[in-house]
């Protein structure tokens, strides 16, 4: 039997899977990774990391009896605008800050300032914030000179690093320099003329490839590492939310889907691009002239897990076995909604991206009385986040059909969550049973006209999704009027609490 082997390389774990003719998955694995936050609210992670789950994983493959020439390709997927700067020894000079990290706000308002947000939004198709990449490479080359200097390549994307380490290049692909903030995304290219214009040297830059473009192969060291077999061709892969759109089976306007993992997302795909004035991002898809319309949330399983933490129910775990996930999802499913509480949480318990674009924005309940319970406490925080997606699909499908809403990530886990979501956005939502190893099928998917198993990117993900068994939520009418009532105070809540942040 061939595999695909394929690797998602998230921001709380990495997901390891062989993938075969058929899109079945085989020795599915999670290691979890470690996110090093400073007393300022930096986000960072060690590359190393990242490298080490890799080898681990591949290794319990080939010790468990995988032959390593039973894999056809290696294909990667990894959280995107990250800023991870390489020395030529392949050895990290300093940790990766990451994609919630905003250190680089004051160089962001710097480059808006002298370039201006038309040309920004020109050139990019999106907005100018701390978040990106090429804040993040300013405020390098600002704050800590010499290891800009000692930096051979600047990679943007997780993966990036890994295939760095497997196969001696430095590459990254256009969905995931689309985050970067300086790539020409109409051409592919990095903006040049800009890192000239701030001092910066854009040779650093990893090469812009293909997403299924075969950027090398595993050399010597790597396979004594790792097992595979020297020589294995290695994909350049793609950003997080290019492999969750094509696990999610979304390639044609009409589809959206929702992403739930720490964060989340909702897109859709396009030939044109979305105003960016909402904080929706405009990416580099798989093939060139198609775009995804993806308006992240910083807030998704993060305040799942916050909530959980918070409002479980401690005398329901002695029915559980202990299971906190469980415990947790018997209270939701039992809990009363759309009756007398009118508690609403606003959940930005990490500040927000979208639909508002607010580093320091503050999560907050509103309605709470002494008749409040937890459960009324946990349901109102899913519920949030619910809004926060119904807010923003009025950014990514605005007066569009919807054909299907599907729900992948390890969010969709959870049946009581789906069903609030389908009730709040008032629409069906279809949710695959492999829904938090989709998009490391989307992976995969990146291998499969390499391998001779498929052609074309749109009949692939028809099959992927066709070989999935979905369970629908429909929406409860009945709730339809509580929830929009609800909503139209949820929208009023962070313009009303912004400035009371801003003095916290």
């Amino acid at each position: 039997m061939s595999y695909i082997a394929a690797f998602d390389i998230g921001t709380t774990n990495i997901k390891g899977v062989l993938v075969d003719q058929q899109a079945k998955l085989w020795h599915e694995l999670n290691l979890p990774l470690e996110t090093l936050v400073s007393a300022d609210g930096g986000m960072e992670q060690q590359p190393e990391a990242w490298y080490d789950a890799v080898v681990q994983m591949a290794n319990s493959w080939f010790s468990s009896g995988v032959e390593p020439e039973a894999i056809r390709c290696i294909s990667f997927s990894g959280q995107m605008q990250d800023m991870i700067p390489i020395g030529s020894d392949y050895v990290p000079v300093r940790s990766a800050i990451l994609y919630s990290d905003s250190r680089g706000t004051s160089q962001a308002e710097l480059i808006l300032k002298q370039l201006g947000e038309a040309e920004i939004a020109r050139i990019t198709g999106n907005h100018m914030d701390g978040t990106l990449t090429f804040p993040k490479i300013l405020w390098m080359h600002e704050h800590e000179k010499a290891q800009y200097e000692a930096t051979k390549s600047i990679l943007i994307s997780s993966k990036d690093y890994v295939i760095a380490k497997l196969t001696g290049r430095f590459v990254t692909d256009p969905t995931a320099a689309a985050t970067a903030g300086c790539m020409d995304i109409a051409n592919r290219v990095w903006a040049a003329p800009w890192f000239e214009q701030f001092g910066l040297d854009v040779a650093k830059m990893p090469a812009i490839c293909a997403s299924d473009e075969i950027v090398g192969t595993v050399h010597a060291q790597a396979a004594a590492e790792t097992g595979f077999a020297e020589g294995t061709p290695v994909l350049c892969g793609i950003g997080d939310a290019g492999s969750a759109t094509l696990g999610a089976g979304v390639y044609q306007e009409g589809d959206v889907y929702v992403y739930l993992g720490t964060s989340g997302w909702m897109a859709t795909v396009s030939e044109q691009f979305t105003d960016v004035k909402s904080g929706v991002f405009n990416l580099s898809y798989v093939e060139q002239g198609k775009y995804i319309s993806v308006a992240p949330i910083t807030n998704g399983g993060s305040a799942y897990r916050w909530a959980m933490e918070q409002f479980s129910s401690s005398a329901a775990s002695l029915q559980a076995d202990g299971d906190p996930y469980e415990v947790f999802e018997q209270q939701l499913k039992n809990a009363e909604r759309g009756g007398s509480s009118k508690l609403l949480f606003l959940p930005y318990l990490n500040g927000e991206r979208c639909p508002v674009q607010d580093p320091e924005a503050s999560g907050s309940f509103i309605g709470l009385s002494t008749t409040s319970t937890n459960t009324q406490m946990a349901v109102a925080v899913l519920e949030g986040v619910a809004f926060a997606l119904r807010q923003i699909m009025n950014f990514v499908v605005p007066n569009q059909t919807i054909n299907k809403l599907t729900l992948i990530g390890g969010g969709a886990k959870s049946a009581a969550w789906c069903q609030i979501i389908a009730d709040v956005l008032q629409c069906n939502i279809i949710v695959p049973t492999q829904s938090q190893y989709l998009p490391t099928i989307g992976t995969a998917l990146l291998g499969f006209q390499h391998a001779g198993w498929g052609e074309g990117y749109r009949e692939l993900c028809d099959q992927i999704m066709q070989k999935q068994q979905l369970t629908e939520y429909a929406p409860n009418q009945q709730l339809a009027g509580h929830y929009d009532s609800q909503y139209k105070i949820y929208e009023q809540l962070y313009d009303r609490l912004a400035p009371i942040y801003r003095q916290l």
